[in-house]
């Protein structure tokens, strides 16, 4: 199979829609500071009178994450095959996008609400796309109401997710099967709907379903606000915008770089901290919280795990940029240089420090409870971590006691 650069075709189809465009080498760029795309064609099947094109186009609505959508095109010639592909896209997935990531939603998408993973979740769905060689009378689609239902039913973590359904059939017998929770098979939501109401016909019939599931704190945002805000402005507030109280922003710039870096401590052997303190007054502790769970914790070295193995937009050099950023990674640096191996060294938990009104929003939801700070036993290193609001992003500060 070969691939081509399909920007100028992709870039055709955005401009039809609206769309200003600013060309960044590989990339378009919706708006000076929206999201870029880029598409690609890839020949999966070149016979006489028969061709076959897939269109893959990635989306990144911010530093570090992708959407990709792939949609395929038929056609007598190559021409018509390529055509047909950006036809589909712009059925199947184009105005999903464009209203989950870059302008309001329109008429070609249905927005409702649902409860998925216990947080209600703004769904954006596409039109179910059929084709086929005889499609028949548009029917009422019950396997929807499975599918529905089956999403529900599934736990999913906190932010944003897309979700695409496939289905194939021919001479009334299945011929696929397809279920991708961002860009990767979900097979729990595929276990569920084998037995779901698929439509049977004569001949090929097939039915897609692009969707966008928007609600709670998205974890990856947060780590594109922290790269995309310039180095003498506070994230906090774009981390807000992105949905995200201002105790969860607050957490979450503290959280990512000690997440990042605890995958690299624990590559080398060292010995990370279980929970983590909180205090806006130091050095009292006013809360102290176990990490495993904590749902923003969970998420954050989830996303440094994914980052890791190459399965997110990240660079290696970002990844290595927020762990090194981290406390825990200075500490464990500074003592490997005096002579000390990573293997005997365990961290105590940090003391995070919040803003006056974060840890007042934490403060209204449980008593207040004052611990006093522990004294660490050798060869722990104890640190403390902050603040976190009032001073220049990226270049955190931190004490040793």
């Amino acid at each position: 199979m070969t691939s081509t650069p399909a920007n100028e075709q992709l870039a055709e189809l955005l401009r039809a829609h609206g769309l200003a465009l600013q060309e960044e080498g590989e990339w378009l760029r919706v708006s000076p500071r929206g999201p870029r795309l880029q598409a690609m064609f890839t020949d999966t099947r070149t016979e006489p009178g028969n061709c076959t094109r897939r269109l893959d186009v990635w989306l990144e609505p911010w530093t570090g994450r992708w959407v990709v959508e792939s949609v395929v095109g038929f056609g007598n010639t190559e021409e018509e095959a390529l055509n047909d592909a950006l036809t589909n896209f712009g059925r199947a997935s184009l105005h999903v996008l464009l209203a989950a990531f870059i302008r309001p939603p329109d008429e070609h998408v249905t927005v409702a609400t649902w409860q998925v993973g216990g947080v209600d979740r703004k769904v954006i769905l596409g039109n179910i796309i059929t084709r086929g060689d005889n499609p028949g009378p548009k029917l009422e689609e019950l396997w929807f109401k499975a599918f529905e239902s089956a999403l529900r039913s599934l736990p999913l973590t906190s932010g944003t997710h897309w979700v695409r359904v496939y289905y194939a059939q021919r001479e009334e017998k299945r011929m696929a099967l397809e279920v991708l929770l961002d860009n990767e098979p979900w097979q729990e939501l595929a276990d569920l709907l084998e037995t779901a109401p698929w439509p049977a016909a004569p001949g090929f019939l097939s039915r897609r379903l692009f969707l966008v599931l928007q609600g709670g704190v998205d974890v990856s945002s947060a780590v594109g606000a922290w790269f995309d805000v310039p180095e003498d402005e506070d994230p906090i507030p774009l981390i807000q915008q992105q949905g995200a109280t201002l105790l969860e922003a607050e957490k979450l710039y503290a959280y990512l770089p000690l997440a990042f870096g605890e995958i690299l401590m624990k590559q080398m052997g060292a010995v990370s901290p279980l929970s983590a303190d909180f205090t806006a007054n130091p050095p009292i502790v006013q809360r102290s919280v176990l990490l495993a769970e904590d749902p923003l914790w969970r998420d954050a070295v989830h996303l440094s795990e994914q980052a890791l193995r190459g399965e997110t937009a990240l660079t290696g050099q970002q990844v290595v940029q927020l762990a090194c950023s981290s406390a825990t990674i200075h500490t464990l640096n500074d003592l490997m240089k005096q002579g000390a191996k990573a293997k005997d060294i365990r961290f105590t938990p940090p003391l995070i420090m919040l803003s006056p009104k974060a840890m007042a929003e934490w403060l209204t939801s449980e008593p207040f409870v004052s611990i006093p700070a522990s004294t660490p036993a050798a060869p722990v290193e104890f640190f403390e971590v902050g603040p976190v609001a009032p001073v220049a992003p990226k270049r955190p500060w931190w004490k040793f006691w």
